[in-house]
C-alpha cells in the first residue's frame, strides 16, 4: 500500500509590527485600543510547547481583518521569534492592507509614550515564522 503524504503550506500574507516597550501587555492594548481605534481584548494565552504568550485579538468584520496583540516573551522568558529578542511585542494584522496603510499603523504606535520602537517586519524572513499560526 501507498503511502499518502499530506503537505501543508501556510499563509504567511500578513502584516508583523514589532514594538519595544516596557509598558504591561494590558496597559499596552489599551493605549493601541485608543491610538488606532481598535477593540483589542484579552483572549486565552498562545500556548507553544510549553510557553505560554499573552495574547489580545480584535476581528474587524467591517473591513474583514483580524489583529492581534501578542508578547514576545512568555512567562518563563522564552520568545516567540528567537531572532527578534530586543522586541517586546507583535502586532499581527490578517487581511488586506496597502504598504501605506501598514506604514501608518508603525507610526501611530511609535507615537505611544511608553514605546521605544516600532517597525515593520518581513514575514519571509523569518525562521521562526510558523510560531506566528494562531
Amino acid at each position: 500500500m501507498a503511502k499518502i503524504r499530506l503537505k501543508i503550506e501556510y499563509d504567511f500574507t500578513f502584516c508583523l509590527i514589532g514594538i519595544v516597550s516596557s509598558e504591561k501587555d494590558f496597559r499596552l492594548c489599551w493605549m493601541i485600543n485608543n491610538q488606532l481605534m481598535l477593540k483589542l481584548v484579552k483572549t486565552e494565552d498562545y500556548t507553544l510547547g510549553l510557553a505560554k504568550h499573552s495574547l489580545f485579538a480584535f476581528n474587524d468584520e467591517e473591513m474583514l481583518r483580524e489583529y492581534y496583540l501578542v508578547a514576545n516573551r512568555s512567562v518563563t522568558g522564552s520568545l516567540l521569534l528567537e531572532e527578534h529578542q530586543h522586541t517586546d511585542y507583535f502586532i499581527l494584522i490578517k487581511g488586506e492592507l496597502t504598504d501605506e496603510e501598514k506604514k501608518y499603523f508603525a507610526e501611530q504606535i511609535k507615537k505611544l509614550n511608553t514605546v521605544s520602537a516600532s517597525y515593520l517586519i518581513d514575514v519571509e524572513t523569518l525562521k521562526s515564522k510558523q510560531n506566528l499560526i494562531f
